[in-house]
């Protein structure tokens, strides 16, 4: 198996709040008048949120914000969010920033502003090496009437799998650990999801897994700010910059995945 393949964590898509008003967000001045940031983190996705031995969140993201809070010379306040809440907790002005595999698309673009990426999100086939109803050695294999696939529902390899293995059996749980757990059993035979929602619970189980090295598609993931909030923003767009050039990002991720991003972010200075 290809290690610079396995890692990763976590993105389930979140439900978009309704659009309507919201509050103000803090202006750029405000922010450092006051000397606080307050950056919206999920422990509930290792490793790039999780609480540490001291019950604090810690993490990708939170190593991320903190060195963000440095660079702009005030104190970071970490507030927990969940994903359905990630995105109203910016519109009622609670957090000023949103990490949290906050993935890039145009509907949650139409309600919120996004920085230019910080990670990417990499969708990938993870199989075992041997007990599969048929051996699984591309994605093609999946589209197959004798294939179980398993899988979470609402996550991201749902519609892949709709358009591309139409011929196999899928059945949708409500959490990876059931998924996987389904996997180890022998109920199923793979599942298709983003490599860093699945290398943290994959381990929890001694099973010999198997990540095809064909990577399905990339998702782009940039750090959430209030609609209408570009003085931030555009702050942020070159701490990011420098946090790619310096390579603290990169640093930082195989902190925590143990391996490169799947999908690296090109350096681009632009924004």
């Amino acid at each position: 198996m290809n290690r610079r393949h396995i890692f990763g964590l976590a993105a389930g898509a979140a439900a978009l709040p309704m659009l309507g008003s919201a509050a103000q967000a803090r202006p750029l001045d405000q922010i450092l008048s006051t000397r606080r940031l307050r950056a919206g983190i999920n422990p509930t996705l290792p490793p790039m949120g999780l609480f540490n031995e001291r019950n604090q969140i810690d993490g990708f993201d939170a190593d991320i914000a903190r060195e963000i809070a440095r660079r702009m010379n005030v104190e970071l306040e970490i507030v927990q969010v969940g994903s359905p809440d990630r995105i109203p907790f910016l519109q009622s002005d609670r957090i000023d920033i949103v990490l949290g595999s906050i993935t890039r698309t145009v509907e949650r673009a139409l309600v919120i502003d996004y920085t230019v990426p910080l990670h990417t999100q990499s969708m990938v086939v993870l199989t075992k090496q041997t007990g599969t109803a048929v051996p699984i050695n591309t994605p093609a294999d999946l589209n197959n009437r004798a294939v179980r696939l398993v899988q979470v529902r609402g996550t991201v390899g749902v519609p892949w799998i709709q358009a591309n293995a139409a011929q196999a059996q899928v059945t949708l749980l409500d959490n990876y650990p059931d998924c996987f757990r389904a996997l180890a059993q022998g109920r199923a035979d793979a599942m298709v999801d983003v490599a860093e929602s699945i290398v943290i619970p994959m381990r929890n189980f001694p099973v010999q897994w198997k990540i095809l090295d064909q990577v399905l598609a990339s998702f782009w993931v940039g750090i959430g700010v209030q609609k209408g909030n570009y003085a931030l923003r555009d702050v942020l767009n070159v701490i990011l910059f420098e946090l790619h050039r310096t390579g603290f990002v990169n640093t930082t991720w195989e902190k925590y995945f143990g391996v490169p991003m799947t999908t690296p972010i090109p350096f681009n200075p632009m924004f």
